[in-house]
């Protein structure tokens, strides 16, 4: 099973917060039914906690996530998506992030990790998602 990990999963282990260690025994769980990866978008959110690349990319190491590239179907799925959210006036919190890694794992992976299951659950038909 490849479970792609959502950024608030990630900043709560970076951050040290409440939740940190439920996040990391999460990360563990799926880690052991198979594998890990995150999007590109989660990299780039991810790297403002940290110096420079190069720590980002221990820390990941460190959590066995691998980077998965998005495909061009994944950004048109994400699109799809966002247009339906935009038409059933969806509030205007939701940007093209979260779209595209909701689409990431319903189209690369099998499940996602994520603090924000809710808005997952709802607009990702058929997306099985996994909180820590």
């Amino acid at each position: 099973m490849r479970t792609a990990v959502d950024s608030s999963v990630l900043f709560d282990i970076v951050k040290g917060a409440p939740g940190a260690a439920a996040a990391q025994t999460a990360l563990e769980t799926a880690l052991a039914q198979g594998s890990l990866c995150v999007c590109a978008v989660v990299v780039a959110e991810l790297g403002r906690y940290f110096v420079d690349e190069q720590n980002l990319r221990e820390f990941l190491a460190a959590c066995q996530i691998e980077h998965d590239p998005m495909s061009m179907d994944t950004a048109l799925e994400a699109a799809r998506i966002m247009r339906g959210y935009a038409r059933n006036k969806g509030p205007r919190e939701r940007t093209a992030p979260d779209f595209l890694i909701g689409a990431h794992a319903m189209t690369q992976a099998d499940a996602l990790l994520s603090t924000d299951a809710g808005f997952f659950r709802h607009d990702f038909a058929g997306l099985s998602v996994v909180t820590p």
